[in-house]
């Protein structure tokens, strides 16, 4: 049977600004209705959820594309993708957060937001002001 235990590798206050930087560098390339989980108290999976969207697939892959090289910079590579050019729905998973990268219709149809309605949602002006410099 596969193992699904994520071991962490960064100190929470370490993700938390990562992924703020990581939520403002979609923005970077114009992703719509940017949402920050945070599910520390209600999942092991992650520690955070980035949920962002795109209105079309180039759109998708640009945000998918500049996230990843960005974060390839510092020496991170995702654990697990998912996607590809002309999907509908980009996944990043980097275990101590997850991206979730969705075409507006697709995002509206799969409402991961009320999947984690137990989360808590960061404000963004919380994240918004942390710049996407990495």
């Amino acid at each position: 049977m596969e193992n699904f235990i994520k071991l962490k590798k960064t100190n929470i206050s370490q993700t938390k600004e990562l992924v703020y930087q990581v939520a403002n560098l979609a923005e970077d390339k114009k992703a719509e209705d940017t949402e920050i989980l945070d599910i520390t108290k209600i999942a092991d999976i992650a520690d955070f959820v980035i949920i962002t969207s795109a209105q079309t697939a180039p759109q998708l892959k640009a945000i998918a594309s500049h996230i990843e090289d960005s974060l390839t910079k510092m020496g991170l590579e995702p654990a697990h993708k998912e996607g590809k050019y002309g999907d509908k729905w980009f996944l990043l998973d980097y275990i101590d957060f997850v991206v979730h990268i969705i075409q507006t219709e697709a995002r509206e149809f799969y409402n991961l937001e009320e999947l984690w309605s137990k989360a808590s949602f960061v404000s963004p002006a919380e994240w918004s002001a942390i710049s996407s410099e990495l």
